[in-house]
């Protein structure tokens, strides 16, 4: 208990808030991004092997929150799909990693990103693909990012730009394939012993901010159209690219 009310009355604990509660919104208004935004900006001032798991976590528990609320929009097909073709991709990802430098993979997935969203951003219509067989390139994709990065969001979030669906349909159906994979990430943290009783702590306190932070990205979400939310997404996509470029 001593530990847990240092650990809540630190300053840099209320900081760390601060940046989860902006990221957990947008996380809640397109369906990811929490990582995007919280990670680059925490290790500022915050140990990565704190910042890793204890991101790990908020964001298995906004995958849970925006599951649970948006279900009934959830394409389970795909899903389905794309879980099964990440299993598959991931120990290659992890072959990828041991022969290549992490930051060749990273480049390389950044000049895809900043390639498809550049032409969806300026002027050309995102292509629709449409069958659901489309899933599994993507779902394997993500896994083998997964494997040699850890990221598994950008694949999944453009396979979803792809598919024509509403901005809850797109957020629920990602969440799908989000949070079973959060699942499988947090148990590789367990194992690694990165679940430290600071970690812990300060997660338990980011429990009410996520459940503060979501209803208010939710009603951000809402008041988009189609069309800003694709621009939108691209443009968060866009930024990311150029962050792997740059990195």
């Amino acid at each position: 208990m001593d530990a847990f009310l240092i650990t809540a009355s630190d300053p840099t604990t209320f900081l760390i808030l601060a940046v989860i509660l902006c990221a957990v919104i947008v996380r809640a208004a397109f369906g990811f991004g929490d990582v995007l935004v919280s990670v680059p900006i925490l290790s500022l001032f915050v140990s990565p092997k704190m910042v890793v798991p204890l991101m790990g976590l908020v964001g298995a528990t906004n995958a849970f929150l925006i599951l649970i609320r948006e279900r009934k929009a959830v394409h389970w097909r795909p899903v389905r799909y794309l879980l099964m073709a990440s299993f598959v991709g991931v120990p290659l990802g992890v072959w990828l990693l041991k022969w290549l430098p992490e930051a060749t993979i990273s480049l390389a997935l950044g000049i895809m990103l900043v390639a498809f969203c550049g032409w969806s951003l300026f002027g050309r219509k995102t292509v629709q693909l449409r069958s659901p067989l489309w899933a599994w390139p993507f779902g394997f994709g993500a896994g083998v990012m997964g494997g040699a990065v850890t990221a598994t969001g950008p694949p999944i979030v453009l396979y979803s730009a792809t598919q024509g669906w509403t901005p809850e349909e797109s957020r629920a159906t990602m969440q799908g394939f989000f949070f079973p994979n959060s699942v499988f990430i947090l148990t590789s943290h367990w194992w690694a012993d990165m679940w430290t009783q600071e970690v812990v702590n300060i997660y338990i306190i980011t429990v009410p901010i996520c459940i503060i932070a979501l209803p208010v990205g939710a009603a951000m979400a809402m008041r988009m159209s189609r069309t800003l939310f694709e621009k939108l997404t691209m443009a968060v996509l866009f930024s990311a690219g150029l962050l792997l470029i740059w990195g």
